[in-house]
């Protein structure tokens, strides 16, 4: 009798000890599926080259001049923003452009609807293509476009100056010459599943930032002391060297190196 209520008990805990791993097993399965199409698309809406916004005294003197100098920025914003993605677990880039998606299909994706978000109309086919036939959990779409690079407060009030691309703006005053690192660059995070949400609210900092970094000055044509490189004012203001240009990519590149870093913990704290 007791070796029978033995066997019977042994029965029982294989019994429920397999039904329990086998339910751990699925689990894990389940989560791994889930976790492994996380597909995360992006588009790169950038200019090749680098551009000089010039903010002169009276609005006779302004200019705005793009530099054929191959920075690669485009590449190196792809190469950012895939790297911080793949630090994230079970997420896989994917590169839109490979798929002929244009930004002006998914700008502005979606619309806030009384605190809902909805899609856009006449967005309706490219979310079908991106969430179901591409199977996409979120998308990432970082446009250059004019932004607002100095915010000029005085007695009279306030003025507003924009950068018309990344690169360089540079505002003159009598003797004075400040020079700012153009970041003009507009993010769009869009999660597409379980339902559609943007996550540009989050992301207020950048989209909605109203300065940019000034990173050297000149009195008088003498360059002060800096950390970006420069060392002279340029022989030619409207027609900076290759040389003289290149400076201003090194607070460039740790502007975008910080705008990867935000997109990507953005995604993480909303899985």
């Amino acid at each position: 009798m007791f070796k029978r209520l033995q066997v019977i008990i042994f029965t029982l805990f294989v019994v429920t000890g397999c039904t329990k791993t086998q339910n751990s097993v699925q689990s894990i399965r389940n989560n791994v599926y889930n976790y492994s199409t996380k597909k995360i698309g992006y588009l790169i809406n950038v200019k090749p080259y680098p551009t000089h916004t010039h903010i002169g005294t009276t609005k006779l003197t302004n200019f705005t001049k793009q530099y054929n100098y191959d920075w690669k920025i485009p590449s190196y914003i792809e190469q950012e923003v895939v790297k911080n993605l793949k630090r994230l677990a079970y997420v896989t880039p994917i590169n839109l452009k490979r798929y002929n998606i244009k930004a002006d299909e998914v700008n502005g994706l979606l619309k806030n609807i009384n605190g809902n978000w909805v899609v856009r109309n006449g967005k309706s086919d490219i979310y079908k293509n991106l969430a179901n036939h591409l199977g996409l959990f979120a998308i990432i779409v970082i446009n250059e476009a004019p932004k607002i690079a100095i915010n000029d407060c005085g007695i009279l009030g306030c003025k507003e100056y924009k950068a018309q691309g990344y690169g360089l703006v540079s505002k003159g005053f009598i003797n004075t010459t400040d020079f700012y690192s153009a970041t003009p660059f507009w993010v769009h995070i869009y999660k597409l599943r379980p339902t559609p949400i943007s996550l540009d609210p989050q992301i207020i900092n950048i989209n909605g930032s109203k300065k940019m970094t000034k990173v050297a000055i000149a009195k008088n044509y003498q360059v002060q002391p800096n950390k970006i490189g420069l060392k002279a004012y340029p022989k030619d203001f409207k027609n900076f060297t290759r040389e003289e240009f290149v400076p201003f990519r090194l607070p460039l590149i740790s502007y975008i190196n910080g705008l990867a870093k935000e997109i990507s913990m953005t995604l993480l704290n909303n899985p």
